[in-house]
């Protein structure tokens, strides 16, 4: 039954994948691009990272899908800016959501992580060895990213060992998701079959490293 639900999950994902690669020849993405390079004019580099960081935060503690922002961050400041960008804002999201699930909302996060299995395998392997959990965690989609981070708010886990084994883990991934997005750029803006299958290798690359994670992730928590 579980190999049939993420058979299912993977499918959905390259579903999407190719929904998103068939709107982006539809939809004026370069329009788009170049309003963006023309409100850079208007604010510094920093500015703009800052107003990113922000909107990644929110993001991130409302649930939404964390993949988005690594992609923007690429697309929208090229490779390194962007990978500065994703990495730093990732790790303040998930130290914001981890304080506020350990002092500010412990109670009501309790009362849905007491009804959900994966925490309770999480919270009964962070006993053994909580550096490698959380990193593991943080490399696989098996919850989504804020989730983790309000759930991993109510285990002991230090801050400090919580933080560093948070960048760790996200690290790969926000490798991986700026490059797809800066090629993705790149793509649309100078074209060509080559910058395509590069795009194309990179979301193949960037799934086929989640769902290998997400099996050893599973299969170290027990599930």
């Amino acid at each position: 039954m579980k190999a049939m639900r993420n058979q299912r999950l993977w499918w959905a994902m390259g579903g999407l994948a190719l929904i998103a690669a068939a709107l982006a020849t539809v939809l004026p993405l370069h329009e788009w691009d170049e309003a963006f390079e023309r409100s850079l004019h208007y604010h510094s580099i920093f500015v703009s990272l800052a107003i990113f960081s922000v909107a990644y935060v929110a993001g991130t503690l409302l649930m939404l899908p964390a993949w988005i922002f690594p992609v923007a961050a690429g697309a929208a400041f090229g490779f390194w800016w962007g990978l500065l960008a994703a990495v730093a804002s990732s790790v303040i999201a998930a130290l914001a959501a981890f304080l506020i699930g350990r002092f500010i909302l412990r109670e009501r996060i309790e009362r849905v992580a007491r009804r959900d299995e994966m925490f309770k395998a999480v919270d009964k392997a962070m006993a053994r060895d909580p550096v490698k959990v959380i990193a593991l965690l943080r490399m696989s989609p098996v919850l989504p990213s804020g989730l983790k981070s309000y759930f991993l708010g109510l285990t002991g886990v230090e801050t400090m060992q919580y933080l560093v084994a948070s960048m760790l883990g996200m690290l790969p991934g926000n490798v991986l998701k700026v490059w797809v997005g800066s090629a993705g750029r790149d793509a649309l803006s100078e074209g060509g079959p080559m910058k395509w299958a590069l795009l194309g290798l990179g979301a193949a690359a960037t799934l086929g490293v989640a769902f290998i994670i997400g099996r050893i992730a599973r299969k170290r928590l027990g599930l």
